[in-house]
């Protein structure tokens, strides 16, 4: 049985997503020099927000490799223009004592455990 059915490519601005059933893997794009290091520097930067942060506002981080060269979390849905229209993002970034690091955009969040978390904090 193929699972490729079941795979996504998806192309951001830094990074490829090769999205699973059950995981987001996250590859800096190739492309040129600067986007790679912004590719890698996204990488870590979940990484380690999800380390010390833990938060249920983020997608959580599994595993990565040093230096940011892959990065696999968890999948989330992709959340409807409907639910982003009426989001709130300004109360969703207030986390307290830090703000979350995630852009307006709808692509930026996705559905995960029945609740609205941003997937890409990489910023």
């Amino acid at each position: 049985m193929c699972l490729c059915r079941d795979w996504q490519l998806k192309q951001g601005a830094t990074r490829n997503v090769l999205l699973t059933k059950h995981y987001a893997i996250k590859i800096p794009r190739l492309v040129e020099w600067r986007l790679l290091l912004y590719g890698l520097l996204a990488n870590m930067q979940e990484a380690t927000f999800w380390r010390f942060q833990r938060s249920d506002k983020l997608c959580p981080a599994l595993w990565s490799l040093p230096g940011g060269f892959l990065l696999v979390m968890r999948r989330a849905t992709e959340i409807s223009r409907d639910d982003f229209a009426t989001f709130d993002y300004e109360a969703f970034i207030d986390a307290g004592t830090w703000h979350v690091p995630v852009e307006d955009k709808q692509d930026s969040f996705g559905w995960y455990n029945g609740r609205i978390v941003a997937i890409d904090y990489g910023s």
